[in-house]
């Protein structure tokens, strides 16, 4: 015959494990999806143009003939890349202009934040140059440069630029001649002081004595390592690319694999959007590149892929790549046509986003629980700004929270004190009618509300603030700025997984001491299960977090121990002995 004690102590065990299987629910929807790969077919891509380099790649490489006559119509293949210039930015980010058709050839960022962390024995890092032209064999991740094509009666314009202007600050202007057409085209770069933006101005000059049709389209791309890419139980990707596109009435976030599906379920219409595009671009984790235009000049913008094995892509990665296509024209004789196009490119921090036109805020994934982290993201800068250090930061943001949801912390505690205080007249209530199960469940629902005791209050708390701990989680796992950030001692990037493991196995050893204050347990099974397998469980999780995460962790099970044993002790509760 089953006890009171054995009674609550199921319930409990039942309700722990269906806490933990919704957590993991919870978890495994937070977490990208795997990276599929098309077996033993291509991808069918829109016919291309002679001598049309592949999304996002300079159609120049290192080898090819002498470059033509700057200023004279030649074919791209002809053309050899060299830099026309380096734009500069007050040290925090720069690009290359590249001869091959006047595009953008690298993006680098200069901020310490982002530097590539130094080898052993090396003294300092090197900038993060991530955007660039794929050279040679690709060894990892990496964004392609973002590209302007022109096309000029139908037929893609592209030739060798020369650098006309500016070149020694922050401006540059290139120019070329399609002397087939008779129109003289004219970029001109400028690097933004106040945002990783830079903005092209395309003039199209019609030299010819006819009407000339136009059309503009960009691309953004990205190699991805596929073994990069791929999502774990516990470390979430960093290389993982999605195609973005912001519509009218919605966002599109699509993974290479979701493409992929929608070209193998013959849909490919489902990666094609033209309802009242707003921005588009490419993105992972971090770090994006974007293209932001005038209200209503964007036609559609079109995600796609090349997996490994097709179009000269190695096996293992996958070319993933958005084309955005602009309204068109005429340019009628002698008149000059402008385009204005911005690119954003770097890092994924809300507040350089939201202060675009349009805002570009959208680009960071909260989940569902973007209500939350927004105002905890601010928050975690706020702390920033007076302590400067992200470590400390999530420290003060986890105290905070704990403060914020006392309220129902301690409607928990006293739930689970009023049980174990109501114990001896449940056992009473088993040895009386142990053999009229109805009419003891009638004298036990009697009995709790008699003491007001509800035996799922206890639970009810904790439900109801899983939503706030994984917004927290989503908050720290979304924000740019902890990307190597150093908290200190042997903690140098708060991204990545501790080092040494440290802090995941301090973590376990106070989740033994936390389960240790709880009251005691009638089934001493059930009380060694919790106490020792659980710990070893969530220690074995947290030992590929990124450490920003197991601080945060870290610092709620203190918290916490600190308010059981307070609470506890005034009560009177013993603590499990097991």
């Amino acid at each position: 015959m089953n006890g009171p004690d054995n009674n609550i102590d199921q319930r409990n065990l039942v309700m722990a494990i269906v806490l933990s299987v919704l957590v993991l629910m919870v978890w495994q929807s937070m977490m990208p999806p795997p990276v599929k790969k098309m077996p033993d077919q291509k991808v069918q891509n829109t016919p291309k143009q002679a001598g049309q380099p592949v999304a996002g790649q300079s159609a120049g490489t290192p080898g090819t003939a002498s470059p033509a006559v700057p200023g004279q119509a030649a074919p791209v293949q002809a053309i050899k890349h060299r830099s026309l210039t380096q734009l500069l930015n007050q040290g925090v980010h720069g690009i290359e202009i590249s001869n091959v058709d006047g595009q953008i050839s690298e993006w680098t960022l200069y901020e310490d934040q982002y530097r590539v962390r130094p080898a052993e024995g090396e003294e300092a890092g090197i900038p993060y140059r991530f955007v660039h032209r794929q050279e040679g064999e690709v060894t990892g991740s990496m964004f392609l440069p973002p590209v302007v094509n022109l096309s000029l009666n139908g037929a893609f314009s592209r030739g060798d630029y020369a650098l006309t202007a500016g070149g020694s600050g922050r401006s540059a202007t290139v120019e070329w001649t399609d002397s087939a057409r008779q129109v003289q085209v004219r970029k001109t770069y400028t690097l933004n002081t106040d945002s990783y933006t830079v903005d092209v101005k395309i003039d199209l000059i019609n030299r010819s004595t006819t009407p000339v049709s136009f059309g503009v389209q960009t691309k953004f791309g990205a190699f991805q390592n596929d073994a990069e890419a791929q999502p774990s139980m516990f470390m979430p990707p960093l290389n993982l690319y999605n195609s973005l596109c912001s519509r009218q009435e919605d966002f599109e976030r699509l993974p290479g694999s979701e493409i992929i599906e929608n070209i193998q379920d013959k849909e490919p219409h489902l990666n094609t959007f033209s309802d009242g595009i707003r921005w588009a671009g490419v993105d992972n984790r971090y770090f994006m590149t974007a293209m932001m235009v005038a209200d209503k000049e964007i036609k559609s913008c079109s995600a796609s892929v090349n997996p490994g094995g097709s179009a000269g892509i190695p096996i293992g990665y996958t070319r993933l790549y958005n084309t955005v296509d602009l309204e068109g024209g005429i340019i009628q004789p002698g008149a000059t046509i402008s385009r204005n196009i911005s690119f954003y490119g770097g890092p994924k921090k809300l507040s350089e986003l939201k202060n675009q036109t349009p805002t570009l805020g959208e680009a960071i994934d909260f989940g569902i629980f973007s209500v939350i982290c927004i105002p905890m993201l601010w928050l975690m800068r706020f702390f920033f700004e007076y302590l400067p250090n992200w470590g400390v930061a999530i420290i003060l943001l986890t105290i905070l929270v704990k403060v914020l949801t006392l309220p129902l912390t301690v409607k928990q505690y006293k739930s689970m004190a009023a049980m174990k205080k109501v114990q001896p007249l449940m056992k009473a209530l088993q040895d009386k009618y142990g053999e009229d199960k109805v009419r003891l469940q009638q004298e036990m629902m009697k009995l709790y509300r008699e003491h007001q005791v509800n035996p799922l209050a206890g639970c009810l708390p904790m439900i109801m603030m899983m939503p706030i701990y994984f917004a927290l989680y989503r908050t720290i796992y979304s924000a740019v700025e902890l990307y190597q950030a150093n908290f200190g001692f042997w903690i140098t990037d708060l991204s990545k997984q501790d080092p040494y493991y440290i802090t995941p196995v301090i973590l376990g050893l106070l989740m033994i001491v936390q389960f240790r204050l709880n009251p005691s347990a009638g089934d001493q099974m059930q009380a060694k299960i919790m106490m020792w397998v659980m710990p070893i469980m969530f220690t074995a999780m947290m030992l590929f977090l990124p450490s920003g995460l197991v601080v945060y962790i870290l610092v709620n099970t203190v918290l916490g121990i600190a308010q059981q044993w307070y609470f506890y002790r005034a009560q009177g509760i013993t603590s499990a002995k097991a």
